[in-house]
């Protein structure tokens, strides 16, 4: 990847976009993790390649790259949250709904969606987009023990929502085996 930034901020537009391409899901992931409508998203991965593409010239260490543009992403979807509630009334707000992701089950999709933002990004960004704790850290300006802390607690609850979903449908599948 380190070649593929040098040759973009040499001013090689193909090479940006096969980075673009090679950190789309990955970017998706975070975005769904934190506005949740596609058009939303659609408009926070706009703005990000914008900025990205005008912006690649400040990036020190190509090492870094998914870093950084994972935490524009985050900079987007989080402006794209505030402007919504200046201009849409809380009782206003729907629940939205987004395609499955085909390398995410929709049994995972669909216990991330119920829990909290902070443990839905944190837990997508580590283990959806493998980004380590120390880049988690640095993307969401929080200590590395807090994103730890935070993995650990999303972990809980995501484990307690999954069981209590299978022990759910142990008791469907039993049911539906005995009226036969």
């Amino acid at each position: 990847m380190k070649d593929l930034v040098k040759k973009a901020q040499n001013g090689d537009k193909d090479a940006f976009v096969e980075l673009i391409e090679q950190n789309k899901l990955a970017l998706t992931r975070a975005a769904k993790a934190i506005v949740h409508n596609d058009n939303d998203i659609a408009d926070a991965m706009q703005d990000t390649v914008l900025t990205a593409f005008t912006k690649l010239y400040t990036l020190k260490q190509p090492k870094y790259f998914k870093t950084w543009i994972t935490r524009i992403l985050i900079h987007n979807c989080f402006a794209i949250l505030k402007k919504q509630r200046r201009t849409i009334p809380v009782e206003h707000i729907t629940e939205y709904g987004y395609e499955d992701n085909r390398d995410t089950s929709l049994d995972v999709q669909s216990i991330l969606d119920t829990l909290p933002e902070d443990d839905r990004l944190v837990l997508t960004l580590y283990y959806l987009d493998d980004i380590s704790i120390k880049d988690i850290s640095k993307l969401l300006n929080l200590k590395e023990n807090t994103v730890k802390s935070k993995l650990s607690r999303g972990r809980a609850k995501f484990s307690k929502i999954y069981k209590s979903r299978e022990g759910n449908s142990d008791e469907v599948h039993r049911e539906s085996y005995c009226k036969t």
